[in-house]
Formats: C-alpha cells, sequence, structure tokens
C-alpha cells in the first residue's frame, strides 16, 4: 500500500528520491576530490573545489529534507566510488593535460546528468520540494558540462 503525505505525494518515492540523489551528488563529490589532486592547472583546480563546496551545500540540503521526512539517505556506495577513483587515478596517470581532465569531467558530469533525468521521470509522484531541488541539481550539473566546453 502507497503511504502520501498531506500533499499527497508518495513517501516512499519521496525517500526514494532523496536517497538517489544524495548517491548522485556524494559519487560526483568524491569523484572530483580524486581528481583535483592530479590537476595542475591553478584555474581548473579552483573550479573544481567551487564544485565541491557546491556539492556540499546539495549534500546538505538533501540531507535536510531527508531530516525533515525522518529518513537519513545513503551515500554512494564505497566500492563504487572505489572503482571511479580508480579509473580517474589510472586515466590521469597517463595523460594530465587540461583537454584531458575536461573530457573526463565531462563524461561524468554527463553520466550524473543521466542519471537526474531518469530520476526525474521515475519519481514523479515524489514531493514538490524534492523535486524541485532534484531539478535544481541538474539545471547546476548541465551548467558544468558546458563550462567544461570551455577547458577543451
Amino acid at each position: 500500500m502507497q503511504t502520501v503525505d498531506e500533499n499527497n505525494c508518495n513517501v516512499q518515492s519521496t525517500k526514494e528520491l532523496i536517497s538517489d540523489m544524495y548517491k548522485n551528488v556524494t559519487m560526483a563529490q568524491g569523484t572530483i576530490k580524486t581528481l583535483t589532486k592530479y590537476v595542475k592547472q591553478k584555474d581548473v583546480k579552483e573550479r573544481l573545489h567551487k564544485q565541491i563546496e557546491q556539492y556540499d551545500h546539495y549534500i546538505e540540503q538533501i540531507g535536510t529534507v531527508g531530516a525533515n521526512l525522518g529518513f537519513d539517505p545513503t551515500p554512494a556506495p564505497k566500492f563504487a566510488l572505489a572503482m571511479a577513483n580508480m579509473g580517474i587515478k589510472t586515466k590521469m596517470l597517463a595523460n594530465q593535460k587540461q583537454t584531458h581532465v575536461a573530457k573526463i569531467m565531462m563524461q561524468g558530469t554527463l553520466n550524473g546528468i543521466i542519471d537526474l533525468y531518469r530520476l526525474d521521470k521515475k519519481y514523479q509522484d515524489a514531493h514538490p520540494q524534492t523535486a524541485s531541488l532534484l531539478k535544481e541539481i541538474l539545471h547546476y550539473e548541465e551548467s558544468c558540462l558546458e563550462a567544461c566546453k570551455n577547458m577543451l
């Protein structure tokens, strides 16, 4: 039986969306932290640090929405993060040029965007506050993808 809240939203869908957004953002943040260690260009490194800070903001927002529902979201699985970080390390050892960093960033960002679009379709019955946050994160990711084009 589906549980709905006072906004006539599916509570389970909302919790699942919160958890999936949290996984998406923690995965993005974790991989960028790994990538930053290999970046030499000061301006690129600064941009990556700003992204990490923005993800901190989103993690806090997602946690607050989850707390309002009495729910603690699940971060990205450690195994998935470890595999992604290992891939980044391998790629960066082979080539540390700015265009290569841009390519890695664009691939990861595009994967995150695809996942967010999938979530938007899957959880249309989620709470409006959660759906709004999803769209905000999606818009941010799309702007990051555009910014990466300037690094090519």
